[in-house]
């Protein structure tokens, strides 16, 4: 779990503070030198405000997206709308003709925290997909801070991972992401390091039990220097993983599979580095031999060259990820077009191997060429 206090941190080091946003489909068309000139042609549109919102990386500073309203003074609302548009072609093995698929969703976030203290608060947050088309509650928990401790119950997202992103598309790591009902514990050590422990009982369940078992993730966070932080988790069932890599099983399983996570994360004063990787610590005894632990890494560098303009770049890369490439790389552009609206292109390219993605006949996948976009609006 990141603390109030970490998140402080991390508002202060961001050297572009913008929201995270992209852009309309017919704005995605060409190589990449169109791709960039259109960034640029942005910018001088976008360089006319003075205003700006901080873009946001991880699921955590998501949650701070919106502009955070008074509605009473124990009350807060803030909201996130998203307009997003990926289109992919798919190079299949033994056929001549390329896949071709476009998707387009949005999605709708409202939040609401409300504080009966300093110390005692509550957090709601609801959210509408239109890929799902169902409001559901994404997150919703009480918090108690006594300093150096902060006790979060509800629904939430385990602190498994980070999820580092400046692009439209999640890394290929988000398959270890878990949200579930928990208790999470945290202590600050002297604002320097962070220790949190979260205890939930998970969807997965053993296959000779009728009920889920208790599980746990544990993590730690520090700051080893002003501009540089790291970042270990463990999780005890990657079964439980939002991903379900047991669906197929009624999400049972024989043994637990223990799931491992790192990042580091460099700020400068015009750029900023992360990498991070994540991956089952053992082997699912359910799983052909060839996807049975799977494990995914990504490594971004977003460089700062206008205050309303950052390009970023990707390399990332799993193995054993059923559907997923075995490397993916590309760029992608964010400009801010008003304080609390932004936009975002990306373009990836992505290789595939050892027959893990596939079609409908079982002809496997070679090469991806994928663009996306998508318009952010926080309010």
């Amino acid at each position: 779990m990141v603390t109030g206090k970490t998140i402080a941190k991390r508002k202060a080091l961001l050297s572009a503070a913008t929201l995270r946003a992209r852009c309309f489909p017919n704005a995605c068309r060409g190589t990449l030198s169109v791709f960039l000139a259109a960034a640029l042609c942005a910018t001088a549109v976008a360089s006319e405000h003075e205003d700006s919102v901080r873009l946001y990386r991880t699921r955590e500073e998501q949650r701070e997206a919106g502009l955070h309203r008074e509605l009473t003074p124990w009350l807060r609302a803030s909201g996130l709308a998203e307009l997003e548009w990926v289109r992919d072609r798919v190079t299949v093995e033994k056929k001549d003709n390329n896949i071709r698929d476009t998707d387009r969703s949005a999605t709708l976030q409202l939040g609401l925290v409300a504080s009966a203290s300093e110390k005692l608060q509550s957090e709601l947050v609801v959210e509408y997909d239109t890929d799902v088309d169902e409001l559901e509650i994404d997150e919703f928990t009480g918090t108690l801070e006594l300093e150096p401790w902060e006790l979060s119950i509800g629904r939430q997202y385990l602190p498994f991972g980070e999820y580092f992103s400046r692009f439209v598309s999640g890394p290929l790591l988000e398959f270890g992401e878990i949200r579930d009902t928990a208790a999470t514990l945290a202590y600050g050590f002297d604002d320097r390091l962070d220790l949190s422990l979260s205890v939930y009982r998970g969807i997965a369940k053993k296959l000779d039990s009728g009920s889920r078992g208790t599980d746990w993730t544990l993590a730690l966070e520090t700051w080893a220097r002003e501009d540089l932080a790291l970042g270990l988790s463990y999780q005890s069932n990657l079964a439980d993983a939002d991903s379900r890599p047991l669906a197929d099983y009624d999400n049972r399983f024989a043994r637990r599979v223990p799931g491992l996570s790192g990042y580091v994360l460099y700020v400068g004063d015009r750029f900023e580095a992360t990498v991070e990787a994540l991956g089952a610590a053992r082997s699912f005894a359910e799983l052909e031999s060839d996807r049975n632990r799977p494990t995914a890494w990504n490594l971004e560098l977003a460089l700062f060259l206008h205050p309303r303009f950052d390009l970023a770049f990707r390399v990332e890369g799993s193995r054993e990820l059923e559907d997923e490439p075995r490397l993916q790389w590309g760029a992608a552009v964010t400009v801010l077009l008003h304080r609390s609206t932004t936009i975002t292109l990306e373009i990836l390219h992505a290789r595939f191997r050892d027959d893990l993605a596939a079609d409908d006949d079982d002809n496997a996948f070679e090469h991806r060429n994928r663009i996306g976009a998508q318009l952010s609006i926080g309010f």
